[in-house]
Parts: C-alpha cells; sequence; structure tokens
C-alpha cells in the first residue's frame, strides 16, 4: 500500500508497526477468548471486533459524526485505534498517537492474559509423586 499504490504516507517500518500491532490485538483477544471459553470465544471475539469495532471505528467518517458517545468509544476498539493509528501516520504527522498505541498494546496485552489464563485453566494438574 504504501511503496507500490502509494496510498499510506511516511516511515514504512512505523507503518508497518502499526498495522502489525492491530493484527496481533486483533488475533490476541480472539485465541485468548477461544482458550478461556472454548469454540464460542471465537464467535465472541468477532462480535466484539466485527460487528460491534467496525461500525464504531469512524474509519469512514470522524468520531464527531457517530452520536454521542459511539465515536469515542469505538476508539477504544481494535479497529478504532489501528485505523486512527495509521490515518494519523499517514496523514497527520503532527497529531499525538499516544492513545491508539496504548489501546492496541492493552488489547494484546489483554489477550497475552487470556491466552495464559486459558492455557493453565485447561492444563491438567501436576500430581505431587
Amino acid at each position: 500500500m504504501q511503496a507500490w499504490f502509494h496510498t499510506l504516507q511516511g516511515s514504512y517500518w512505523t507503518n508497518a508497526g502499526a498495522i502489525g500491532l492491530g493484527i496481533v490485538a486483533t488475533a490476541a483477544i480472539i485465541v485468548g477468548l477461544n482458550a478461556l471459553i472454548g469454540q464460542p470465544g471465537i464467535a465472541v471475539g468477532a462480535i466484539i471486533t466485527l460487528f460491534i469495532g467496525n461500525p464504531l471505528s469512524s474509519l469512514t467518517q470522524p468520531k464527531e459524526f457517530l452520536p454521542a458517545p459511539w465515536g469515542d468509544v469505538g476508539q477504544w476498539l481494535v479497529p478504532g485505534a489501528s485505523g486512527t493509528l495509521l490515518r494519523d501516520l499517514s496523514y497527520f504527522p503532527d497529531a499525538a498517537t499516544a492513545f491508539p498505541w496504548l489501546v492496541l498494546a492493552g488489547w494484546a496485552t489483554a489477550g497475552a492474559v487470556l491466552i495464559a489464563v486459558g492455557h493453565f485453566r485447561n492444563a491438567p494438574a501436576i500430581a505431587d509423586i
């Protein structure tokens, strides 16, 4: 998207890091929910990211165009944070980007915690000999 189509501007590595963190955050929360509650976790993760996160992400319009407070709520979800981060990095380089980075890192961390909790909960207990 950056080198071939020239859609994205700015640093390639920063944009790649933002895209990668968005993918990691989405995957971690879905895998973590799957580890914690089983197959229904995949559906819960998809509902959170696709059916709730995408419409509230404000990727096609400014967040102020959504009814209050939904535009701000969408920025706390992975699609909204990753879209805002990539847009700010490409087209508004002077904009503050700490908030979307922290939101994505928080979702990735929450997913990693869910993965660990689900793994250890499902692991058989080791018998003391």
